[in-house]
């Protein structure tokens, strides 16, 4: 079975940089996007998202040293693996209810909207964005799944 993930691009910037959310260095993000492409599973994207990737990947203080974007020419290249990355070419509506988003999170609303559109796990190291979805009840709402990348890895 084919599951679908969405990467929060703070996955992506990790995933790049080889750290986790507190610096130390960590694969667990590299790890995940790799076996994502690997294995028979689906990063779903919008637009929206996939212009995030795109112009935090293409920034040289995400990059590792005289590399260049190499995470980014990865995700390109899995754009040529059928069904590997989904969504490219549209924008998640917004929901009914997502004025209950707080305020602290509204900035990742563009997130929340594809994850209730899709229905795709959320994958995100954003503590205070799982708080404010889960204390919201947003995600009990949409029947959202929220996980931080080592628990996504356990899914695969």
């Amino acid at each position: 079975m084919t599951t679908r993930f969405i990467l929060d691009e703070n996955v992506v910037i990790l995933a790049q940089q080889g750290r986790d959310d507190r610096g130390n260095l960590n694969a667990d993000c590299a790890d995940l996007i790799q076996q994502i492409i690997k294995i028979c599973h689906t990063i779903v994207v919008d637009d929206e998202l996939w212009n995030k990737f795109d112009r935090q990947l293409n920034e040289v203080r995400y990059q590792p040293a005289g590399q260049g974007p190499v995470l980014l020419r990865v995700l390109w290249n899995a754009l040529t693996i059928p069904d590997k990355i989904d969504g490219l070419g549209h924008t998640a509506p917004p929901f009914d209810d997502e004025g209950s988003i707080p305020p602290g999170s509204a900035d990742d609303t563009y997130l929340v909207r594809l994850a209730v559109e899709t229905g795709a796990i959320l994958v995100t190291t954003d503590r205070p964005l799982r708080h404010d979805l889960e204390t919201s009840s947003i995600q009990s709402t949409h029947r959202l799944t929220v996980v931080s990348p080592e628990e996504a890895l356990q899914r695969l």
